[in-house]
């Protein structure tokens, strides 16, 4: 007995010290202390339904990745309906608590991009982490570049409308149209998909529209079937919510069978459709469509790293659109809460120690883990328990780690470290899988792309940049042979038809270019200015009297850069005094005692005319701001360079338009003798803006008339293919587009001089 006694001491002897060399970590008192987040989880119940397998996945993982540590991170989820909740007021209340209140530490969510929006600019005064799965909208995600809190874990739309853009055309597919809903979301697909069509020299075979569950989309369909230069059209769809996905389809089915099955037409059209992120839904499952949708690509986890298909084997069936991304959103927090447990104070983002100017000065927790991603020289780490084990140790004595997720290496922008780079898509269809005769449709996966392109995922590099590969060609053709007299004189009408707050942007371009032409020699009497000038008196404006197209913290050779562009310019009209008619009085000389101020060009005078404003896919440039519904026209412009032209009213006349659609004007004004018409935009896209401000909130300039100043004022004698070129090169989201030059000279030889003369 003593015997077996002993051997029972020594046991336990080698089993406490081999538990204690396995757990350095682990107090001997077996104490452990417990570091509590509460992450506020804003998203929709049936979202909250639809991700609950990947968000308790994360949590087990955690937990199951710390037991040998005494310290160990534990996330709280205190769960909002986005769906009902105020989100103004739960924006304020989380990031200002009450006393005795519990802290918010995080904020995961929100679903969709407009309550993102809501959130967002609460979250700001305390850098609170927001971490957004899904929040994909190219416009919130470029206002938050610059924002340490703000955490994108997807790329933006402007990714997935190239990505469903190559999956048609890897189908065969030559001509494509939009259906979009009409909000954030809607908005990114909207404006990016001319941009792509055209990269990939697609056509597209109606504007896009926008709807919603009942609408009438019949008009719509025919324009398609009566444009549609190939057999096969497909229409994109990208929508809020799953709803308008079965909606749409079904009447776009009901069209095709109504009007083309038992009907005999010229030629045979067949509809497609491809369904955005949104669409991965059980309820298209649910509503058992799979006869009428087609395809649907989604953001996914990363093959490579294998949580697809451990997801698969563990909840029999494909992740839903998120739920990669709300498992990498999870583990990161709860890593940087460990990294700065065991780092406090320390937090080293790109080799700088992290600090801020303004109130709260010290690193907070989004920062430490703006460290965990950044600082990729540690021990590799992956998305699975053993793995993150691994790294909650080396985090918790203060090492770096190589983290990679289950939506792969998270690679971030160089900014920031918040925004993802680096999404894998997965392009999918319903499978009817038939069991004695009844259909159980399934999602069946058919491709994961990446932007990666590594084995087991079709690379798409080349897809995400934006670097633009389609450019206009020009021929060395020297143009009209006729002389020109010499020029006497030059005149300018600079328009903008804004009047809101929120773009700002298009008056200042235009004070901007007020700006340029006095500064190159025109008098002011030389040039009519329409703006509504009501920015400067404007109650947002955190600089009352002034109007700034660029502000910089650092020196820049741009003489505008800081500059009150409205400084010295004389406003002519204000826009919402005139009407479109008397823009054709004021082109052709006609004064009246209501229209003092016009130009008075002749045939040896040149002539300037610049718009900045918004536009629609119709007619291009829009009378008003983008809900004006009146467009300006494109016959109106027609006649007036007609009457101009007859009337001997110009020698040379450059147009400089900055909306979108603006290669519609470009377009009508083809064939009118010694006319050049520069656009910002083609006739099918959006064209985009650039220079935001955070501090008033707004973008203060478009990169079109930003770049066109910039290389006039470098250089006033510039040709007019070099000025293309540089235009090209930095007008972001659009194709800068030249009209005419045909009928007015060499893009090589011509310059810029005739308009600006020193």
């Amino acid at each position: 007995m003593k015997r077996v006694s002993l051997i029972l001491v020594v046991l336990c002897a080698v089993c406490l010290l081999a538990s204690c060399n396995g757990n350095k970590d682990l107090d001997p008192a077996g104490k452990v202390e417990e570091i509590v987040l509460n992450v506020d989880v804003i998203l929709p119940p049936d979202i909250q339904a639809q991700w609950s397998n990947a968000i308790n996945w994360a949590q087990d993982n955690i937990a199951k990745a710390q037991l040998k540590l005494n310290r160990q991170v534990k996330l709280n989820l205190r769960y909002h309906n986005e769906d009902t909740e105020d989100l103004d007021a739960l924006g304020y209340a989380l990031t200002h608590p009450e006393a005795g209140a519990d802290t918010c530490h995080a904020i995961l969510g929100p679903y969709h991009s407009d309550s993102a929006a809501e959130i967002l600019k609460y979250a700001r005064s305390t850098r609170l982490p927001v971490l957004m799965p899904t929040c994909t909208s190219a416009d919130l995600q470029r206002k938050n570049a610059r924002n340490t809190y703000a955490w994108f874990f997807t790329e933006s739309d402007i990714t997935q409308c190239e990505i469903m853009l190559s999956a048609a055309q890897a189908l065969r597919a030559t001509d494509i149209a939009l259906l979009y809903s009409n909000d954030t979301y809607g908005q990114s697909f909207m404006d990016w998909v001319g941009y792509y069509a055209t990269e990939r020299e697609m056509h597209l075979a109606a504007p896009p529209q926008a709807f919603k569950r009942g609408d009438d989309i019949s008009s719509f369909l025919k324009t398609i079937a009566a444009n549609a230069q190939g057999e096969y059209v497909w229409v994109m769809m990208a929508f809020s919510n799953v709803e308008d996905y079965i909606d749409a389809s079904e009447r776009i089915e009901s069209f095709w069978i109504e009007e083309y099955l038992f009907k005999e037409h010229e030629k045979s059209v067949y509809f497609r459709t491809i369904g955005a992120d949104t669409s991965l839904d059980p309820k298209i499952l649910e509503e058992n469509i799979y006869s009428r949708f087609d395809y649907g690509v989604c953001p996914s986890g990363s093959m490579n790293f294998g949580f697809p298909q451990s997801y698969e084997g563990r909840y029999f069936r494909t992740p839903y659109n998120g739920e990669a991304q709300v498992y990498d959103a999870l583990t990161l927090l709860a890593l940087g809460a460990a990294f700065r447990a065991g780092s406090p104070g320390r937090c080293i983002v790109d080799g700088i120690q992290v600090s801020y100017l303004e109130k709260p000065y010290e690193p907070g927790l989004t920062d430490y883990m703006r460290s965990v991603v950044s600082n990729r020289s540690g021990y590799s780490v992956q998305w699975d328990a053993p793995s993150l084990a691994r790294g909650f140790e080396q985090l918790a004595e203060g090492n770096n780690i190589d983290l990679s997720g289950a939506t792969g290496n998270l690679f971030t922008d160089s900014d920031t470290h918040t925004k993802v780079l680096n999404t894998s898509y997965l392009l999918w269809t319903i499978a009817p899988n038939y069991n004695e005769g009844v259909a159980n449709p399934s999602i069946e996966p058919i491709l994961y792309l990446s932007t990666s392109g590594t084995s087991s995922e079709a690379s798409t590099t080349n897809f995400w940049k934006l670097e633009k590969q389609w450019h206009q060609v020009f021929n060395y053709d020297p143009g009209p042979q006729h002389t020109l007299p010499k020029v006497t004189d030059h005149w300018a009408v600079v328009v903008s038809p804004s009047t809101k707050w929120s773009n700002y942007r298009h008056q200042a371009d235009a004070f901007a270019m007020y700006k340029s032409l006095r500064q190159h020699g025109y008098d002011d009497d030389h040039i009519v200015l329409i703006v509504e000038d009501n920015l400067a008196s404007d109650s947002r404006n955190i600089f009352p009297g002034s109007i700034f197209v660029e502000r910089s913290e650092y020196p820049s050779s741009d003489p505008l850069v800081n500059e009150d562009v409205r400084s010295g310019a004389v406003v002519d009209y204000h826009f919402s005094d005139l009407s479109p008619s008397d823009l054709a009085d004021i082109l052709n000389g006609r004064a009246s005692s209501r229209l003092p101020q016009v130009i008075h060009p002749t045939s040896s005078s040149n002539v300037l005319f610049f718009w900045s404003g918004h536009g629609g896919s119709r007619e291009g440039p829009l009378w008003g701001d983008e809900d004006a519904n009146q467009y300006f026209g494109t016959s109106r412009i027609k006649e007036i360079v007609k009457e101009m032209s007859d009337g001997d009213s110009y020698r040379r006349m450059l147009f400089a338009i900055e909306t979108c659609y603006s290669g519609k004007w470009g377009k009508a004004l083809e064939g009118f003798p010694d006319v050049l018409v520069l656009t910002a935009a083609s006739p099918d896209e959006t064209s985009k803006a650039d220079v935001h401000d955070r501090d008033l909130g707004v973008y203060l300039s478009n990169a079109f008339a930003r770049t066109f100043r910039r290389e006039i004022n470098k250089n006033p004698s510039v040709t007019i293919y070099d000025l293309y070129k540089e235009l090209a090169r930095t007008t972001t989201g659009s194709h800068v587009n030249i009209y005419n030059n045909g009928q007015y000279g060499s893009v090589y030889s011509e310059t810029m001089s005739d308009f600006f003369p020193k």
